[in-house]
């Protein structure tokens, strides 16, 4: 049987559920945010979702398609970038730590934070979905950045560096978006120099770099 779109269709009608879906899973998490709730701040009905999504399990795995492309390709980029510049030589661990760091905190101080929220509650959840739609969409930038570290630290393990490289995401996420305990003190301060990215990517990828460096044990 052929789905006939709701009569109060829009254009934007998709754009809309997508954008209210990813406001409302930043605040209130995947499983407490409802489809009510999505509805409401969509200003659209359930019928609307059910067209475009069919259920709400759809709906958060195009909400993080959606937002997730836009950064794997910057950091994809960024990586490229890192690679090139150097060549033929291999590039340093900060210009890494740069092309890790620098997409991260420059879509995250804008439309994408809510993507960055997400990206944070996936790591702190235990919703098997979340997790496995980040692991598809990520998977390979993440072995490319991996790759190209354990050129750089011959000494460390494969396994050890993908933790650094772990670590190094999450500081990196919760920084951006204010979870981690201690930022509560830095708070004041990043907010006052929001339009200085630059200073942020500085103080990252130092701390970053430091970390990926660290003595093997």
């Amino acid at each position: 049987m052929k789905r006939v779109a709701p009569a109060a269709s829009e254009p934007d009608t998709r754009e809309r559920i997508l954008a209210a879906a990813l406001t409302v899973f930043a605040e209130r998490g995947f499983e407490a945010g409802t489809v009510r709730d999505i509805t409401e701040a969509a200003r659209v009905n359930t019928a609307a979702i059910n067209y475009y999504f069919r259920s709400k399990e759809e709906l958060i795995r195009q909400v993080f398609e959606a937002g997730l492309k836009p950064i794997i390709r910057a950091r994809s980029g960024a990586l490229e970038a890192c690679i090139r510049q150097s060549a033929p030589a291999l590039p340093k661990i900060s210009a890494v730590a740069e092309a890790l760091v620098r997409p991260l905190v420059e879509l995250g101080a804008g439309e994408y934070r809510d993507v960055m929220t997400i990206l944070m509650q996936v790591r702190t959840g235990q919703l098997p979905l979340t997790k496995r739609i980040v692991e598809e969409q990520f998977g390979p930038v993440h072995e490319r950045f991996v790759d190209l570290l354990q050129k750089l630290l011959p000494d460390l393990s494969r396994t050890e560096i993908a933790l650094r490289y772990d670590c190094a995401r999450g500081a990196v996420l919760q920084t951006l978006v204010h979870l981690a305990p201690a930022s509560a003190l830095a708070v004041a301060e990043t907010d006052r120099e929001r339009a200085d990215h630059e200073k942020t990517v500085r103080r990252l990828v130092r701390f970053v770099s430091a970390g990926l460096e660290a003595p093997p044990g």
